[in-house]
């Protein structure tokens, strides 16, 4: 979707050592790159946010741990629901973001989340849905179960940006 190239890179034994990405991104018109780059989109505006990102897929999970990190965040990626709860809980509930991906195996992002508002009510974590369809009703769902935001996949850093700033306006806090 986004008109890259992925190579994996196996070792000796076939396993895998190294990955790399590439995508490609034509900048032409003053509009494109408004959407693509746009300017408020620096590594200070997010500076020191602490984030949990969760995510069971690795290349999804590396490309959006380096768009947060681009945009200033501190943060830890998980490969499970499973993880995440445990992060959160001893990390001493110092992370305000957390960004769930709706389709992980095990324990999904709708279950994570019933978890985080059951068990961690006391703090106030935002809670960001990953998702790779835009029906309505998963927005809806999402919200039910105290989900804060959406952002759809493929990831792109403005979205993230603007999905970020949103959601921190909502809760009434200064970026």
């Amino acid at each position: 979707m986004m008109q890259g190239n992925i190579w994996i890179s196996p070792n000796t034994l076939g396993l895998v050592q190294g990955m790399t990405l590439l995508l490609k991104f034509q900048i032409g018109t003053s509009l494109e790159k408004s959407i693509f780059a746009p300017k408020d989109c620096s590594s200070s505006q997010f500076r020191g946010l602490k984030v949990v990102l969760a995510e069971d897929d690795g290349v999804n999970r590396t490309v959006t741990k380096k768009l947060l990190e681009k945009l200033g965040c501190q943060v830890i990626a998980v490969s499970s629901g499973f993880e995440c709860l445990s992060d959160i809980s001893g990390a001493g509930n110092s992370f305000r973001i957390i960004l769930l991906d709706l389709h992980m195996p095990e324990m999904d992002g709708f279950e994570v989340a019933k978890k985080i508002q059951k068990f961690h009510s006391h703090s106030w974590h935002l809670i960001i849905a990953l998702i790779a369809s835009a029906q309505e009703h998963l927005r809806e769902k999402c919200l039910l179960v105290g989900m804060n935001g959406l952002i759809q996949k493929p990831i792109v850093l403005h979205q993230i940006a603007n999905e970020l700033r949103t959601i921190l306006q909502r809760a009434g806090e200064k970026l």
